[in-house]
């Protein structure tokens, strides 16, 4: 069934500065969401996934920029064997001049992505267009419906929410991620602010804490005077 699918290479893998961008931040954000509710999450970024053609042996080789697997029974994996371990939940791409039209968004063709992982029982995909020229949208989904896949589209609060529990909203060239409760995770540079300030909030209660313990020091030894001088 896949024989005609040609492999992903490193050529098609390896997209400009904007392209890796916009991947690193839903991975990250994808994590971020995965922690903070102790989920189990396996989140690749550019993994391949490996397709058994009956009576070759050497799998086809697809690497989608993301998948979530809400769980996964092999630790920090190279490759994924679809056949074994079934499909990712979620797949992303995003979008390059080299892979939009002729894979990514290509309904029409059987060796596109769209019916490629349908085929394999993804339940959603994404298609994310980080400069915003080359699709008529930012962003281009589709999720399982009862007869295959269905066109996935946005909720009034403008964000494409995930049946994993998580949503999606572009912003700017990248695809930002809202966690289970709604909340925008941020992005790292962002995330090392908040650190920053948080460390420094800690040190201004640190420094109280010993203004305060002096101060009381001082009232107990005055004190301790007091008393002695009314004997």
């Amino acid at each position: 069934e896949f024989d005609a699918i040609p492999d992903d290479t490193e050529e098609t893998l390896v997209g400009a500065h904007v392209h890796q961008g916009a991947i690193g931040t839903a991975v990250d954000g994808l994590r971020i969401s995965a922690k903070r509710r102790d989920l189990p999450w396996f989140i690749g970024n550019q993994i391949t996934l490996l397709l058994r053609q009956d009576g070759r042996a050497m799998p086809r080789r697809i690497a989608p920029d993301v998948i979530v697997y809400p769980s996964l029974a092999v630790a920090a994996p190279t490759s994924i064997a679809v056949a074994q371990y079934g499909p990712p939940t979620l797949a992303i791409e995003v979008a390059s001049p080299g892979t939009a039209f002729d894979s990514d968004v290509n309904l029409l063709d059987p060796q596109g992505k769209p019916r490629l992982y349908a085929r394999i029982g993804v339940e959603e995909y994404l298609v994310f267009d980080p400069t915003d020229e080359l699709l008529d949208t930012p962003v281009w989904a589709l999720r399982r419906g009862p007869g295959g896949f269905v066109p996935w589209l946005p909720e009034d609060d403008g964000r494409w929410h995930s049946t994993l529990g998580v949503s999606f909203a572009p912003q700017g060239a990248l695809l930002r991620v809202f966690d289970h409760a709604g909340q925008l995770v941020p992005l790292s540079t962002e995330f090392d602010a908040m650190l920053t300030e948080r460390e420094r909030a800690l040190a201004e209660r640190e420094r109280q804490s010993r203004e305060q313990a002096r101060r009381i020091a001082a009232l107990e030894a005055e004190l301790r005077r007091l008393r002695g001088e009314a004997g």
